[in-house]
């Protein structure tokens, strides 16, 4: 009898599932159905079932399934990021929820406003991750901001993972008014480290005590093998599988509402004329762009990359992309049908691809010392990446290569523009387009293979591996 395991992933718009055998490492059966907004379970079931009758009625053979579960639906889970300083403890707070699954909706640094708090009061995100000074250090701002809170109509959990030694402080002034908070590690202990992994943890557990339950996944929890998780957590750790060589890899998953962006890859070079700025980057990294999707945030998207627009469409083609704006607002499921159409969409698509990795990535500043010229990173060195995996929507269809080639090569100025200029230019640390493999995952397998990430990560890397189709760019 095989051992089988059956993997289904909630998303926002469409309930994924496959039975995979874990013995081979193969997919046996394919299901999907649309999610069901207002009770997720509903859809969860339809899947659950088709896959469970391919095994009760032979089509396949092999012991009851064991069951893993991720969700991205009704928005995911949201965050808001509360730090000190924008560069130091707010950007470690943003790197903890990206890592756990979060996609962070709002953020403030230093001390909240009444205004600060009214904007937390309408976004109603699921949990507050409030952080600020390293270990020993600056206590007066989580001090207030722990006020603030907890005179707030809030009714999000805050997790605390700040200056340690307030935290029984911070803990007592938000418990003894009503919030549902709870402490973790200093995610920056000191200036040298950032550490996300019990921040993490605590993020999801949250996310089990409040999202599933809250979402009327209860019974779903009930019958998984394992707890159910965010999905773009258990694609952070898929993605951690993924580690062969020393040649760096970058994951793209464009979706409808954001582009998902995993680096792994040494985030720093050895030039010796280079110096380091800001907070230590991770090898392995996430970062979530909440509007740069290719439906939801398509008139976002258009305003980011109107300069890139107004390079590539003449005057008489922009009303066009206008037109197509319009029609996927009012129908954000709707799919191109003509060859203008196609155009439009995959305009967009090389918007998306190029802004989120230009946000995950790092700069190069020059700046001039008595030994000469310096050049200055912030940020994580996205050169160092050769190989390329492209999933989701536009980028698991063929040819999405040339979507990756205009937003590496095209989308950006690059140094030739800017060699006439009397000082020396800032620079984007991308990956180059000539020096990477580029595969797509042709069976949009990665969310499904990553629930397996945990408990069987051979069966989870075989499997991407098995959907990955190399392609090469010919003009």
């Amino acid at each position: 009898m095989a051992k089988l395991a059956l993997s289904i992933d909630i998303g926002s718009t469409w309930t994924k599932g496959m039975l995979v055998d874990l013995s081979d490492h193969t997919c046996m059966l394919r299901e999907a159905s649309p999610t069901t907004v207002d009770n997720l379970v509903v859809g969860f079931n339809k899947v659950y079932h088709a896959l469970l009758h391919g095994v009760t009625k032979g089509h396949v053979t092999g012991d009851h399934p064991e069951v893993f579960v991720s969700s991205s639906a009704k928005g995911g889970l949201t965050i808001a990021a509360i730090g000190l300083v924008p560069d130091l403890t707010l950007k470690a707070a943003k790197m903890a929820a990206a890592s756990a699954g979060g996609k962070i909706i709002a953020s403030f640094s230093y001390k909240l406003t009444r205004s600060d708090i009214e904007k937390l009061e309408t976004l109603r995100s699921d949990i507050i991750l409030l952080s600020g000074g390293t270990d020993g250090g600056d206590e007066s701002y989580v001090l207030h901001n722990a006020k603030m809170l907890a005179s707030s109509g809030l009714n999000s959990a805050i997790l605390y993972a700040g200056n340690q030694t307030v935290r029984e402080e911070v803990l007592a002034i938000l418990q003894d008014a009503g919030k549902d908070a709870q402490g973790s590690a200093n995610i920056l202990p000191d200036l040298e480290s950032v550490q996300v992994d019990e921040a993490r943890k605590a993020i999801g557990d949250i996310f089990l005590r409040r999202i599933i339950e809250g979402r009327g996944l209860a019974s779903v929890r009930e019958i998984a093998s394992a707890e159910p998780r965010p999905t773009p957590a258990a694609v952070y750790d898929l993605v951690a599988l993924l580690d062969e060589t020393d040649d760096g890899l970058l994951v793209l998953d464009m979706g409808g509402a954001t582009t998902d962006v995993y680096s792994l890859s040494d985030p720093y070079s050895k030039e010796s004329d280079r110096v380091y700025r800001g907070i230590p980057e991770t090898r392995l990294k996430r970062t979530v762009e909440g509007d740069l999707g290719l439906r939801v945030s398509a008139r976002f998207v258009a305003e980011a990359g109107s300069a890139y627009i107004k390079r590539i469409l003449n005057e008489e083609e922009q009303p066009s992309l206008a037109k197509w704006l319009e029609r996927i607002g009012a129908n954000t499921g709707i799919l191109p049908l003509t060859e203008e159409e196609q155009k439009l969409d995959n305009l967009l698509a090389v918007i998306c691809v190029a802004e989120s990795i230009g946000r995950h990535g790092g700069t190069l500043s020059p700046t001039f010392t008595p030994e000469g010229l310096l050049w200055v990173q912030q940020g994580k060195d996205l050169s160092r990446i050769h190989r390329i995996i492209g999933s989701g929507g536009r980028l698991a269809r063929e040819l999405s290569i040339t979507i990756i080639r205009s937003a590496l090569d095209s989308y950006f100025p690059t140094e030739n523009e800017t060699k006439g200029k009397a000082w020396p230019q800032s620079k984007r640390l991308l990956p180059r387009f000539d020096s990477i493999e580029y595969f797509r995952d042709s069976e949009y397998i990665i969310p499904l293979a990553a629930n397996l990430a945990l408990t069987h990560p051979q069966a989870a890397r075989d499997l991407v591996i098995q959907s990955l189709q190399r392609e090469n760019f010919h003009d």
